[in-house]
């Protein structure tokens, strides 16, 4: 109940009653972990206003300001009698002054121009505004925004956004090397000094050639890996497990005297859709250093020229936040291009049946793929056939109607049978007797044909042939038996 009461006088640099000092440092101290969690909700919630809102209460509660006080309150001995000297000099400036900051006019006057307007002030009240400006923060912005290996921005390309942010007031990184321009391909316009005394297409010349390529990739690689040792150095804990990586440099501190506890720079670089007001991507800047680029990734929207802001917002300042305008023109993509994830997936699911399916078979292996499956094949059939056969049998229909059909197809095929027979019948004398005794099969079918049409009787009560052959193995002969006539 204490906080808006507390903050209320905090916020334009009132004093507060030493009865509430505790209560105010408490409140203070404990205001930008709060901010710090709201801020990281109204981003995920992609909130364009609540988002600035944040960071611009961040900013006034850190430097004790109201929403109407003049940026210059920040610098050190500034009254509203010094805001107005200088308002009347900067006031008098052209249009480059105007489209700046206030604090970046008054460090563009220079210290000799700001003591003329300020006369009020000893030299060592100036030399603190002079180290605060030396020190106060100015960014600059680029961007480049691209479809990997695309010329033009298709409906729903991926588009790569890279922000490169300049902190000018840091000094300068010696390991940073925008090193985008060393990765380009070579081409023949790069040797063509070192091949100008040679014919081209000559053995020589495609020698030479082959030479400086050569040559060129020794030192693209070297510098490749350079830039690993770079990155490695700038972080650390690049490509370790994909943690957060750990700060380049100690954090910069922010000029605050009215605020309790130290403050350090924060900033956030913001993305932002002009038509729907939409938060479209963020990240925060954690290295602490010159130079740091963001990378940024989204879905290209509908087709047509597409607006968005590019925001670089600090939690601490007033009047350094900077936002530059990015205009991209999104074409409409080819109808053979131009599927949905649903219908993408279910072309993958298609090939992915495609590929488990197995192919068909072949007629010669009775519908299998291998002789192995003929086999398998082969005695399937069989044993459906003696079951057909039993079940036509047990019911009077195989004597009724097939036996009779075989008959005729029997005497039809006759002479062919015979023609064939009597060709075969020497081998097949010769399987049966020293092979397999086929005497098995005709006494099972002879018991078969005798069973009475009307009565159906088992097997054992109609067999009227000799049987003591059943006791023998067909596939073994008896050698003792035959040794034993011989003798």
């Amino acid at each position: 109940r204490r906080g808006k009461p507390l903050l209320s006088p905090s916020l334009p640099g009132e004093p507060v009653p030493p009865s509430l000092q505790a209560d105010m440092q408490f409140v203070l101290s404990a205001s930008h972990r709060l901010l710090n969690g709201l801020l990281n909700i109204c981003m995920e919630q992609r909130f364009v206003t609540a988002t600035i809102n944040v960071i611009e209460f961040s900013q006034l509660l850190t430097q004790a300001m109201w929403f109407h006080s003049n940026p210059l309150l920040q610098l050190p001995h500034f009254d509203m009698a010094q805001v107005k000297a200088c308002s009347r000099l900067l006031d008098g400036g052209g249009k480059d002054a105007k489209a700046s900051s206030p604090i970046e006019k008054l460090r563009a006057l220079g210290p000799q121009k700001r003591r003329e307007a300020l006369t009020k002030l000893s030299e060592s009240q100036h030399a603190d505004i002079d180290r605060f400006l030396t020190n106060f923060p100015e960014i600059e912005i680029s961007f480049d925004a691209k479809v990997e290996d695309e010329e033009d921005v298709q409906e729903g390309d991926v588009l790569s956004l890279t922000v490169k942010v300049e902190r000018k007031h840091l000094p300068e990184d010696p390991d940073w090397v925008d090193s985008d321009e060393e990765d380009d391909e070579p081409d023949e316009d790069m040797f063509s000094k070192e091949l100008a005394h040679l014919e081209p297409d000559s053995e020589e010349y495609e020698a030479k050639k082959e030479e400086l390529m050569d040559e060129w990739r020794d030192a693209y690689y070297e510098r490749q890996k350079r830039k690993r040792e770079r990155e490695k150095a700038r972080n650390p804990q690049s490509g370790e497990l994909g943690f957060a990586a750990r700060p380049l440099h100690e954090p910069v501190p922010v000029h605050a005297p009215h605020f309790p506890e130290e403050r350090h720079e924060q900033w956030m670089v913001l993305l932002v859709d002009v038509k729907s007001n939409k938060l479209v991507g963020y990240q925060k800047l954690s290295q602490n250093s010159r130079f740091e680029k963001v990378a940024l990734k989204f879905l290209a929207p509908k087709e047509g020229v597409v607006h968005y802001e590019i925001h670089c917002l600090c939690s601490a300042y007033l009047g350094l936040d900077k936002k530059v305008l990015m205009k991209k023109s999104i074409v409409k993509r080819k109808e053979e291009e131009k599927k949905t994830a649903a219908e993408l997936a279910e072309e993958e699911d298609e090939e992915e049946e495609e590929e488990d399916e197995e192919p068909e078979g072949k007629w010669y292996y009775l519908g299998g793929n291998s002789f192995g499956e003929l086999i398998l094949n082969i005695i399937a059939l069989a044993i459906a056939g003696v079951m057909l056969f039993n079940f036509l049998y047990s019911r009077g229909l195989w004597q009724k109607y097939v036996q009779p059909l075989a008959d005729w197809v029997l005497m039809i095929a006759w002479p062919f049978l015979s023609l064939v027979g009597n060709k075969l019948l020497p081998g097949w004398l010769w399987f049966s007797t020293n092979v397999y005794d086929f005497r098995h099969v005709s006494f099972l079918f002879e018991n078969m044909t005798a069973v009475d049409m009307d009565a159906n009787a088992s097997l054992s009560t109609r067999v009227k042939n000799d049987t003591s052959f059943l006791n023998e193995d067909p596939f073994k002969p008896n050698l003792f038996n035959q040794m034993g006539d011989r003798d």
